[in-house]
């Protein structure tokens, strides 16, 4: 997971027209990619204390087929050179989270909200426990990446506290994502009680591969 901010004075369809055109072409020159996704923000729907705690216009997940291979992507010098190198045209902020992942991407519901947030270790286990209760109560998929490690460019603005986690979870509807962070929702009350500045940002995705 990458967190990106857009730089200042940018449009928000220049900005994700260059990420989607030129920018994710280069990308697609690392060898290895499996799954490239852009999750565009399109609305903040809840944060757990007040204005948001992330300066996120998008949230890149990029798979590859196994550890050496990211490992070679990113000592290429599409990864190493050119990607660093293109990124400042329509870049202010650069936050990557490598992650683990419990729970898959589901096939079928359209609707996907992210939420990054703080959160000790230790709660792991039984946030992880109660997200799957409170999505199977409600019909809606869901997913924990736990941050494993973190990295920033030298070049761009970073997150200063970069997320311990993000939530993703998919719905059936837009209408169905305002009512998950309802005052009365489990899912919102989950969130609350195991974790620190989390924002609930529905997501506009775009595959790239």
């Amino acid at each position: 997971m990458t967190l990106l901010a857009k730089k200042e004075g940018t449009a928000t369809c220049d900005f994700r027209a260059y990420w989607a055109g030129p920018h994710a072409k280069l990308a697609l020159g690392m060898e290895g990619i499996t799954r490239y996704t852009h999750n565009r923000v399109d609305k903040v729907l809840w944060t757990s204390d007040g204005e948001p705690a992330f300066d996120v216009d998008g949230i890149v997940e990029l798979f590859f087929s196994d550890a050496d291979a990211m490992r070679l992507a990113q000592a290429s010098a599409v990864g190493q050179k050119y990607i660093p190198t293109d990124e400042p045209i329509f870049l202010k902020g650069w936050t990557l989270c490598v992650v683990e992942t419990d729970g898959d991407e589901p096939t079928e519901q359209p609707v996907k909200v992210l939420i990054p947030f703080h959160a000790q270790a230790k709660t792991r286990d039984t946030l992880w426990r109660e997200l799957r209760q409170a999505a199977a109560a409600t019909g809606s998929k869901i997913a924990l990446n736990w941050t494993v490690s973190t990295a920033r460019r030298e070049r761009l603005w970073a997150e200063p506290y970069p997320p311990t986690g993000f939530i993703c979870v998919w719905l059936d509807s837009v209408a169905g994502a305002h009512e998950a962070f309802e005052p009365s929702s489990e899912l919102r009350r989950v969130v609350q009680t195991h974790t620190s500045d989390g924002v609930a940002y529905l997501i506009d995705q775009l595959h790239i591969r």
